[in-house]
């Protein structure tokens, strides 16, 4: 039965036999939206507590439930923020020229508030998710009038969305747009998943199906460490080493060639606090004492999740600190017994030489203003420029690499 919200804030709209609710937070909608939520911790309410509770600056959710007289039929999680691209690209050499205009003029496009359909600081389809009994050749309608209706009443609340962003799905969840509807589907950087064979019950399993090179490779990486050493770290933890934590999570997040949010301070504490047990965060720390880097995975039921990191510059490069802390993410999975590991789509060299293969995320991308849209192609060039990389494979009973 269609649960019973009276003294919930919500905003309610119709389409066709369609009846539509949103929430402007997680609280609001947690009984209708914990109900109907995919079996995944990135879709569950604990999570979203988190992150409205630590928000990267200028990002605010919305969640959109869909009925059908009583029966439930979808959920739309949505992010908006306003966007100012040249300030989220890293600049280049090339300046001057009717090209370099055009794309100025494209960038500027995105200088607004954007609208996604989905989850900016995590991989995967944390978008939409809707009912069996909900027929697929309506769902990309629906997606789409849903993207026009909450950009519509984020309008009468003064906020002018621009571009809208869908994201992320891969091959066989793709939708099908009507080309008059001028969406530009794009391919980002893959997804680069490790499968953990049953047979691997501890790390040495994982070393043992290296081949010699890698095997070498390995053991030279896990010598370097030296005189580092690890832990998990608790809450508290967390809250002492806020700053430091902060700062090494910019190292990496400000040196990246695109990037639309830096997290909150207290993101991680608020991670710890709301996931529990649900959640890893492993520090690293010299001689000293002082914490050098660290990195975060969550325990999605029958996978893992590497999430957000950080390390000081000098200490990765004496020490390979990133490369140890891909094997330790795969010693965590070997120990937890997960099936996959999912290690997201940034330095997907280094993960595929580690083990893990390339899975294609596909985005869709157009502009409130169909006027503006036949300049999406190009921005969509500009923002997302594919990384040259050689895929690699590690591992002796498997061909190629």
């Amino acid at each position: 039965m269609l649960p019973h919200c009276k003294e919930k804030r919500e905003i309610h709209a119709r389409y066709k036999s369609y009846e539509v609710r949103l929430y402007t937070s997680i609280n609001d909608a947690e009984q209708e939206w914990s109900t109907h939520c995919p079996t995944d911790e990135y879709w569950e309410a604990e999570y979203h507590k988190a992150l409205e509770d630590a928000p990267p600056g200028g990002l605010h959710p919305l969640y959109v439930t869909v009925w059908k007289e009583d029966e439930w039929i979808g959920l739309a999680y949505f992010q908006y923020k306003r966007i100012n691209l040249s300030s989220s690209i890293k600049s280049d050499e090339e300046t001057g020229g009717l090209l370099s205009r055009v794309k100025g003029a494209a960038l500027s496009l995105l200088d607004m508030y954007t609208l996604v359909l989905g989850n900016m600081l995590v991989t995967g389809k944390y978008g939409c998710h809707f009912s069996k009994q909900f027929p697929l050749e309506d769902r990309s309608d629906m997606v789409l009038w849903l993207t026009d209706w909450v950009s519509g009443w984020l309008q009468k609340k003064g906020i002018k969305i621009g571009p809208v962003l869908i994201k992320d799905f891969n091959y066989g969840q793709r939708f099908h747009f009507a080309e008059s509807k001028k969406v530009t589907e794009f391919c980002v950087q893959p997804n680069m998943i490790l499968t953990i064979p049953e047979e691997w019950k501890r790390v040495e399993d994982y070393q043992e199906a290296l081949k010699s090179k890698a095997r070498i490779r390995y053991r030279r990486a896990r010598n370097m460490v030296g005189d580092l050493t690890s832990r998990s770290l608790q809450a508290d933890e967390l809250m002492a080493y806020a700053d430091e934590m902060h700062r090494q999570y910019r190292n990496i997040a400000e040196n990246a060639g695109f990037n639309l949010f830096i997290l909150d301070r207290d993101y991680f504490y608020q991670l710890k606090v709301k996931m529990k047990e649900g959640i890893l965060i492993k520090g690293y720390f010299n001689q000293e004492g002082r914490l050098v880097g660290f990195f975060t995975v969550l325990k999605n039921y029958d996978h893992l999740d590497a999430h957000f990191l950080g390390y000081e510059l000098d200490v990765n490069k004496e020490k390979q600190l990133y490369l140890n802390m891909l094997f330790d993410m795969i010693e965590e999975g070997i120990k937890q017994k997960v099936k996959k590991i999912f290690m997201s789509r940034t330095a997907v060299e280094i993960k595929s030489s580690v083990g893990a293969k390339a899975v294609d995320v596909y985005c869709y991308l157009f502009h409130r203003k169909s006027i503006y849209n036949r300049l999406v192609p190009e921005l969509v060039k500009r923002l997302y420029k594919p990384e040259e990389w050689v895929p690699r494979n590690p591992f002796r009973d498997q061909e190629g690499g």
